[in-house]
């Protein structure tokens, strides 16, 4: 099944090209105008010039700030997975819930596909085909402890990852306007996943969309719409129950 292997999570956006790999130098002075010449009215500064983001770090700590800050959080998703090797495409739809301390659900519109549910170091994948439950220890897995590792903030964002500006190539691919797409490394190397892109809103450091390059080269891309942001989410909103006629096992 497409989201049980390591290809689990990632998401991106629709794009707006123009940044390069290195930061826009901010402050930059108008040309001297002669002094025989005619002086020409100033062009207003664009709004996406003035908000841009100094730095990858200054953006990772934008995020970091954010999600501090975030005591739940619900949101639209849409899903699409990419298998490089064989050219195949699966998009899903669904909805994420989210709330401190690390507590989290993954609900997907289809009847079919499979569910997360995370509560603290537990984590459940409800397999509706098979009729079962996979539960593991979260913080061993490594998409769950890495690549969705922002939505929960803290120090550990800024020390567990190697962050800089991407490349223009990503950007067009997966950008937004007034947002700024940073690439994430793992310091240390995972069995899952190579590499993550986080595209981040300019003023508010919230990662309306994720791209995770996975190991074998696939790509899962995310894209989150309509959140909603400490809305005071209930806990029953994330207990889990063994649905009847399901079987758990253990991972």
């Amino acid at each position: 099944m497409d989201f049980i292997n390591p290809c689990l999570f990632s998401l991106g956006l629709l794009c707006s090209a123009g940044l390069s790999d290195t930061p826009v130098e901010s402050g930059a002075q108008p040309a001297v105008v002669a002094e025989r010449a005619a002086p020409a009215p100033a062009p207003a500064p664009t709004p996406a010039a003035v908000a841009k983001p100094r730095s990858a770090s200054a953006v990772l700590a934008n995020v970091q700030r954010f999600y501090d800050g975030t005591r739940d959080l619900r949101a639209s998703f849409e899903q699409t997975y990419t298998n490089t090797v064989y050219g195949s495409r699966r998009t899903t739809s669904g909805t994420m819930l989210l709330k401190q301390p690390g507590m989290m659900v993954w609900d997907y519109d289809g009847s079919t596909d499979a569910d997360f549910y995370v509560d603290r170091d537990s984590l459940w994948v409800v397999e509706h085909d098979t009729r079962q439950v996979l539960t593991s220890d979260a913080s061993a897995n490594g998409n769950i402890a890495g690549a969705m590792k922002f939505l929960f903030g803290g120090e550990s964002l800024i020390k567990d990852f190697r962050v800089r500006l991407a490349s223009s190539k990503l950007v067009t691919r997966y950008g937004q306007a007034e947002h700024t797409v940073i690439e994430l490394k793992p310091r240390a190397a995972s069995p899952d996943y190579k590499t993550m892109l986080l595209v981040v809103d300019d003023d508010s450091g919230r990662v309306d969309a994720f791209v995770v390059r996975n190991q074998d080269n696939s790509i899962n891309h995310f894209k989150l719409s309509s959140a909603t942001r400490n809305a005071g989410l209930a806990d029953a909103q994330f207990s889990f129950v063994t649905p009847a006629g399901y079987v758990e096992s253990h991972g």
